[in-house]
């Protein structure tokens, strides 16, 4: 380890990584700092990818439960899961897509990595302790903050009971629990609540909001919701978690439901999701002027901090918590720290995956916040109960919605319910990223039969209207 370097970045997730790569790149010398196993981050070993993987299997389960549909007879419908084979293969992925990382930034000689812990002294100088050899203290000239996030654990009485989880320990769970309580109504909830419901768990949900998916598209998220009642899920909105009980088998939780009638459902597990917090413990902020608070680090347009030379980006700086808005500052920031020309990513362009059964893909504005903002706005429908590509998928029971301005026709927000949203978003990001028009829309040639003629069918429909 060197004494001096042009910047630290302490975090080796989806922002921390990609600012220091580009950063070395252009010939900066860089100490990356990585508290956890390997370079990833949250997405990596804890969110994004171990749950897609576990998604993947139960829908190629749901897929066989289904053949009789599609003329299929199979030999038996009795499928058996291996679970620790599914286990295996995602532990296979995460190595792998960690080591990549970890050869990529080998291969950059100006960047140094190092497995441990970072903590500031002050503005311009930090003691960095490896996870293996003696600590040392070194200088740089700027640094950047990607430390992330980590669960919340509101304080219900009995939540430390062992048999109470988060998403990471649930994610690495031995088995397959019979009974699974999943406090918490969120993208994360709602898409392991439903992962081990297909996998054969009996699943509660107790959402404390009035529905789940709070930001989320009001119509869309109440369409969800039904579809996971009908499916066999129990969803209970309006909750009020009062306390754990520990059985011996078991807990209890005790609740009150939007009534406030009190009720008592015994589970072998529990899933605690109710929000994540920023990771700023121990990287002695008090030492800067770095501001912090219950949502994160102060920043500003240019993601600098209170402490002038300290940046900070990703999760640790708040909303929105996405693994691509992270990479999408990380570039814009390291353009901007070479002196660059930058634009820097704004949350009205944003768009996300919630990936849910079906999928619910956002971009953009919601109506409410077209409506907050004060946008003369309408929306344009398409019902894929008609869909040719829906139909053949036997997926046909999902709604697109895209938002536009009245005057300019301008597309400005596109939300979508149906199994192929994750690669329907992507065209409405880059939508509404260049202004698209409804008439450009409409007059767009896509391939039939694919789920991407929604677009035009919608636009097409709302010009005629």
């Amino acid at each position: 380890m060197n004494t001096e370097y042009d910047f630290l970045v302490i975090g080796g997730g989806p922002g921390g990584t990609p600012v220091a790569m580009a950063l070395a790149r252009a010939g900066r010398s860089v100490l990356l700092v990585e508290n956890g196993p390997g370079l990833g981050g949250t997405c990596l070993f804890e969110g994004c990818i171990p749950s897609k993987i576990l998604r993947e299997s139960a829908r190629r389960l749901r897929e066989i439960r289904e053949a009789a549909r599609f003329g299929l007879c199979l030999p038996s419908l009795d499928s058996r899961i291996d679970w620790y084979a599914i286990q295996q293969r995602k532990r296979h992925i995460l190595k792998q897509r960690s080591e990549a990382a970890i050869a990529r930034a080998g291969a950059l000689p100006k960047l140094e990595l190092v497995f441990g812990h970072a903590a500031f002294r002050d503005a311009r100088r930090a003691l960095v302790t490896p996870g293996e050899g003696e600590p040392a203290e070194i200088g740089f000239g700027r640094a950047v903050i990607a430390t992330g996030s980590a669960p919340t654990r509101p304080p219900i009485p009995g939540v430390d009971h062992h048999r109470v989880i988060d998403s990471e320990t649930l994610l690495d769970i031995d088995h397959i629990p019979e009974r699974l309580i999943v406090i918490g109504g969120g993208p994360i909830g709602v898409e392991l609540g439903q992962i081990f419901h297909t996998f054969g768990s009996q699943v509660t949900l107790l959402e404390a909001a009035p529905r789940i998916l709070g930001p989320v598209d009001a119509e869309l998220a109440g369409r969800l919701e039904a579809r996971m009642r009908d499916d066999g899920i129990e969803l209970f909105t309006g909750c009020r978690v009062e306390r754990i009980d520990n059985t011996g088998g078991g807990v209890f939780v005790s609740y009150q439901d939007a009534d406030g009638q009190a009720w008592h459902r015994f589970s072998e597990q529990v899933l605690l999701v109710t929000g994540r917090h920023p990771r700023v413990e121990g990287l002695g902020l008090e030492h800067t002027g770095v501001r912090h608070g219950p949502h994160g680090i102060e920043v500003d347009e240019h993601l600098q901090t209170s402490e002038p030379g300290l940046y900070a980006l990703g999760d640790v700086v708040g909303a929105p918590a996405f693994a691509h808005w992270a990479g999408a500052q990380a570039l814009s920031l390291a353009r901007h720290l070479l002196g660059r020309p930058a634009a820097f990513p704004r949350p009205r362009y944003n768009s996300a995956v919630i990936f849910s059964e079906p999928e619910l893909g956002i971009a953009g504005l919601t109506e409410s916040q077209a409506r907050e903002a004060g946008i003369d706005y309408a929306v344009a429908r398409y019902d894929f109960a008609g869909d040719a590509r829906a139909q053949i998928a036997g997926r046909a029971d999902g709604l697109l919605k895209i938002l536009y301005e009245q005057g300019s026709h301008r597309v400005i927000g596109v939300h979508a319910l149906v199994e192929g949203a994750d690669d329907l978003i992507g065209e409405a990001a880059l939508a509404i990223h260049a202004g698209v028009t409804l008439e450009a829309l409409a007059s767009s040639i896509h391939p039939h039969p694919t789920l991407t003629e929604s677009f035009a069918q919608a636009a097409r429909a709302a010009l005629a209207g």
